[in-house]
């Protein structure tokens, strides 16, 4: 099977002429199928065959993000692919031995090359850059899969989660009880937002630039309350000069070059090895690796 894959910046408006597997994250839009892609526009690259199951693993695994290594892409990958066979169960069976092959290799390189390297989490370094403190008044907007993420690192204070989606707030709520988490105040669709705004020390900003929220928080914040906006970089909001207490991305990812040699030779190691692995699939050469219980239930 030949794959295709082609990569936009942000969230892409372009619609392919039949439905493809589409992967979004805060920084690139990809569109993958196992034919050749038909779109009107320009994408930022485009790859097929071998070359594109080496950018795919090489994304899974983390290594095309700003945070070199960081976790939460997989799980966004993992979620895009059950989601697309659920809505097109046939075009998904087309692309589900290459899923299968992805998540083994990506799981056996990151156990092998980038465990332990430190700060690859969206979570860990947000938590480094505000350092709560379990008396601080946390407010969390927006549920979806970077809030996942963020949210158990700042569930040691006192952490208030507001999405219009109940749906998805239940999810994140379930996620923070299972990782022991249970003191989490989850506000409804018709709390009083602006209060909670005012009132809170610490504001994460989970959601897409240029959302309504941007400027309610700008506009009921108090003085001092500090604000990390997760869903882009300072020249992506527009920001007043004298915003000196609203961090974005950019700070995160400034945080994030703060690392060692070894964790860079680590990461060189590992795109290495995403290249071998998929000259070796290529060949159509058996690898077999483990899969875990988690990873067989996307295929079941």
């Amino acid at each position: 099977m030949e794959l295709h894959i082609e990569e936009y910046r942000a969230h892409s408006p372009l619609e392919p002429k039949s439905p493809v597997l589409e992967i979004r994250t805060c920084q690139r839009t990809l569109k993958i199928s196992a034919r050749p892609l038909e779109i009107e526009g320009s994408p930022r690259r485009r790859f097929s065959g071998a070359d594109a199951y080496e950018f795919l693993l090489r994304f899974a695994s983390g290594l095309e993000s700003e945070i070199k290594g960081e976790t939460d892409v997989f799980g966004q990958v993992k979620t895009a692919f059950r989601d697309f066979s659920t809505a097109h169960a046939e075009l998904a069976a087309e692309l589900q031995s290459v899923f299968q092959t992805l998540f083994e290799d990506t799981k056996e390189i990151r156990a092998q090359y980038l465990q332990g390297i430190g700060g690859n989490t969206y979570g860990a370094l947000a938590r480094r850059v505000l350092d709560p403190h379990p008396s601080h008044r946390v407010l969390l907007l927006g549920a979806g899969q970077i809030a996942k993420s963020v949210a158990p690192y700042f569930a040691d204070s006192e952490l208030k989660v507001f999405n219009r989606s109940p749906e998805r707030l239940m999810e994140l709520q379930v996620s923070l009880h299972q990782k022991g988490y249970a003191g989490v105040t989850i506000l409804a669709a018709d709390s009083d937002l602006t209060t909670e705004i005012a009132s809170a020390e610490i504001i994460l900003l989970a959601t897409p630039v240029g959302s309504p929220l941007d400027a309610l928080v700008l506009r009921h914040r108090s003085s001092g309350t500090r604000i990390l906006h997760l869903g882009g970089r300072a020249e992506d909001l527009n920001l007043p000069e004298n915003e000196a207490d609203l961090l974005t991305l950019s700070d995160l990812f400034e945080l994030e070059k703060e690392q060692s040699t070894l964790r860079e030779k680590k990461i060189a190691q590992a795109m290495d090895a995403c290249r071998q692995r998929a000259r070796l699939r290529s060949l159509a050469r058996s690898i077999h690796i483990h899969h875990g219980w988690e990873d067989l239930a996307y295929f079941n």
